[in-house]
């Protein structure tokens, strides 16, 4: 297939999306999964899509499929259960995602993990977008083939697969410039829209080059000043992590915990809290300290506890957060 009949077929509408731009509004209550609806922030947010069903195209890897949006039909906010890229192909495509308001440009990618809130504002006639739904296994396997377990990206993704950690992060490349992005993408289209025996082997190389440039792409604006920062979900997972196991945590152990290496996890904590690890470590280790002593612990319990083993270190860092000693924090305390 040509790219400029690629191209037409995207722009062609379909007769759903005549509807919506003569008035017609889709029904979302019937879209929403009425059985899981996850509470983020205190909030119910509705899930849409049915993993299942979304994960079985003609022409792709079993995992992976490519569906383009409806346009003049905005989509409220919710979750999937397995992670997504948008990819504009052409015009821009407004959306808030996780509360914020952000907008893709053409070529620009969007990468979300499964409980990441996100919402699509209305698509015009020349604004083409491209959601692109990604299994754990198809996830397994692009990590296993081609991706440096050190990059931004495969972080991303090994997040996704991890039960235990934060699933709201999201990450937005600015590819707009990418010859190479663009291109894997129109050659993944070919393939679903005219498949052949070999497509489903093809589209999994063209996605894992996708990724690796992805991952090329992020890494070299990180070296910017300006450069965007991970999603805040990770920080807020290595803060978790540190209250959790402050009296033994070490920086390697956190870094393994995120996927990340120690000099970025470092890094990522000292550009988004102002603070060392080392120092986000002792006052953790402080207040859990402060907290014993209310309880009638004496310091060298309190201390103990809290994995300091040398009594002075504890003093002198006591005495720095809270302007007095251990036993004078005690003192205060009703008899």
């Amino acid at each position: 297939m040509d790219i400029a009949r690629l191209d037409n077929l995207l722009l062609e509408l379909t007769d759903s999306e005549r509807a919506y731009r003569a008035g017609a509004r889709y029904d979302w209550f019937d879209a929403f999964d009425w059985d899981f609806q996850p509470e983020i922030d205190d909030n119910h947010v509705h899930k849409i899509g049915n993993r299942m069903r979304a994960l079985h195209q003609k022409g792709m890897p079993e995992g992976l499929s490519i569906v383009r949006n409806s346009r003049f039909n905005p989509v409220p906010e919710h979750v999937h259960d397995y992670v997504e890229i948008s990819y504009v192909y052409c015009g821009n495509a407004p959306q808030i995602v996780n509360g914020a308001q952000l907008t893709l440009a053409q070529n620009e990618v969007l990468l979300l993990d499964a409980a990441c809130p996100h919402a699509i504002g209305e698509l015009g006639e020349h604004d083409i977008m491209l959601s692109i739904v990604i299994s754990r296994p198809m996830l397994r396997r692009s990590l296993d083939q081609s991706l440096s377990s050190a990059g931004t990206v495969s972080r991303f993704l090994l997040n996704a697969l991890n039960d235990e950690t934060d699933h709201r992060g999201h990450v937005h490349f600015r590819t707009g410039g990418s010859r190479r992005v663009r291109r894997y993408m129109q050659e993944m289209l070919c393939e679903l829209l005219e498949p052949t025996a070999a497509s489903p082997q093809i589209a999994s190389r063209l996605f894992e080059l996708l990724l690796v440039e992805l991952m090329q792409s992020y890494e070299a604006a990180l070296l910017q000043t300006d450069a965007p920062a991970l999603p805040s979900a990770q920080v807020a997972a290595a803060m978790s992590y540190i209250e959790r196991h402050a009296c033994d945590c070490t920086l390697d152990d956190l870094a393994h915990h995120l996927h990340l290496s120690p000099n970025y996890a470092s890094a990522l904590l000292k550009r988004q809290t102002g603070r060392t690890f080392m120092q986000l470590v002792q006052e953790s280790r402080l207040t859990r300290a402060a907290a014993l002593l209310d309880t009638g612990a004496t310091a060298e319990a309190a201390a103990r506890e809290v994995g300091y083993a040398n009594m002075s270190f504890f003093y002198k860092k006591f005495a720095e957060r809270y302007g007095c000693t251990p036993a004078a924090y005690r003192r205060r305390l009703p008899r």
